[in-house]
């Protein structure tokens, strides 16, 4: 399915109730798996990619119910009596559900075997099965240990410490859900902090971590090994990642206003905010799940690799407000966008250029030359989304704010992280948005 945007005719303003956060609903279906007994999840977000942790779960061994369509009950025999999966578990375009899947397959007696679609399957996987199997697991994958599909068989791993190589919350995850079931304490170091979810999850669940910053900058997490106990109820508040498509536009228009209500605003997902704040948008906090942006003409800014970890995901929608911006905006650091649903790095700097925008690329991360004015091309601009949903979303982003008719390729591929994008972009971009059919390959 290719999109049509058509040019609207209003300033972005208006109140944004983003979906809930994809990263959070994966662990929060994982956690209650771990839990004996029932365990409530609020607030889950119907993306693709979790359709398919809830399926893993329940492959699992775990029973599901579904209270409306975004609370769940969860009732698991718990992370002792985890059932062996009796066929492979698919888990779609997800990496984060192929990682973390991972760590948990090393709890279950028996033998976990997981593949996802191409794109996935072209994702590595060794920076997950090396450091498990320096603990015990047994672990392999196809093409020497690098690709899915996978398989693991469960084991009692050791404890001790591993150090990361790449700053990737998907592998300290999943190492740290493997460490629940390890013979001893488990330390993960990573070169820099990364996303939380995984231990504010375990917190919430009653199990003992804690952190520290070590004086070369590295961050450690300990684990204690032990059983997780339910709450009861896990909420799940608002994707800051799907929320940063609309924040960039505003923040990219001098006349716009916006407000994002019950958005999670913790510790690594926030860079992007204050990258916009010192291009000069106006970022404003209210209490802790609410933001308001006021848009400026932006001027041009330099992202360090020390800020990546905590904006990785929001690149493709930055790369927007840094065409719009005057001067030459830069990232480095950002080589990890290199295994993305694609390479991020190329595809991000390709949409841009589609708009007109002058980009040069590096091994890790791009610079663009801005202001990009709008043009007025016969026929509506082609961009290729490369099946990638953050490239589509932010496509429609620079069609929007940028006033010209664009066409978007495979942009079904929307729906794994934010199905409600389009009605949201027609409500708030004053777009028209038509479906159309693709063409033949």
């Amino acid at each position: 399915m290719d999109l049509v945007v058509r040019r609207g005719g209003h300033a972005l303003s208006g109140v944004l109730v983003p979906p809930p956060d994809k990263s959070i609903s994966h662990r929060a279906l994982l956690g209650a798996l771990l839990c004996e007994g029932e365990t409530v999840v609020e607030d889950l977000s119907e993306g693709l990619d979790v359709v398919a942790t809830r399926r893993a779960v329940e492959a699992w061994g775990a029973q599901i119910e579904v209270l409306d369509p975004r609370r769940l009950l969860v009732r698991s025999p718990g992370l002792q009596r985890l059932r062996e999966p009796g066929d492979v578990i698919d888990v779609g375009n997800s990496g984060t559900l192929a990682r973390l899947g991972l760590g948990v397959g090393t709890l279950v007696a028996g033998t976990t075997v997981l593949t996802g679609d191409a794109s996935v399957r072209g994702r590595p996987m060794d920076r997950v099965i090396g450091p498990l199997r320096s603990l015990g697991a047994v672990a392999s994958a196809r093409g020497g240990d690098r690709f899915l599909p996978a398989v693991v068989r469960g084991s009692r791993l050791a404890g001790g410490t591993v150090e990361l190589q790449v700053a990737s919350a998907q592998v300290k995850s999943a190492l740290l859900l493997a460490g629940l079931g390890a013979s001893g304490p488990l330390s993960v170091v990573e070169p820099l902090p990364t996303r939380p979810h995984t231990e504010e999850l375990f917190a919430a669940l009653g199990l003992e971590v804690g952190e520290e910053l070590d004086p070369a900058g590295r961050h450690w997490i300990h684990l204690q090994p032990g059983l997780p106990y339910s709450p009861g109820r896990l909420r799940v508040l608002g994707d800051p990642s799907a929320a940063a498509f609309f924040v960039v536009a505003a923040a990219s228009r001098p006349e716009a206003h916006l407000e994002v209500h019950n958005v999670y605003l913790g510790p690594s997902r926030t860079g992007f905010l204050e990258v916009l704040a010192r291009m000069g948008a106006t970022v404003e906090r209210l209490g802790d799940q609410t933001l308001v942006v006021r848009g400026a003409q932006l001027v041009a800014t330099e992202v360090e690799p020390r800020e990546v970890p905590s904006l990785i995901d929001e690149v493709p929608a930055l790369a927007v407000a840094f065409a719009l911006a005057e001067g030459t905006s830069t990232i480095r650091g950002a080589r990890e966008l290199r295994v993305k649903e694609s390479d991020r790095i190329t595809t991000t700097a390709a949409m841009l250029r589609a708009f007109g925008a002058a980009v040069h690329t590096f091994d890790d991360g791009l610079a663009v030359h801005g202001p990009v004015r709008a043009r007025e091309p016969r026929e509506p601009i082609v961009v290729e989304s490369h099946r990638d949903h953050r490239i589509a979303m932010s496509a429609v982003v620079a069609a929007a704010v940028l006033g010209v008719e664009a066409r978007v390729r495979d942009a079904e591929w929307i729906t794994t992280s934010y199905p409600s994008f389009l009605n949201d972009a027609a409500a708030l971009l004053g777009v028209a948005i038509e479906h159309v059919e693709a063409p033949p390959s």
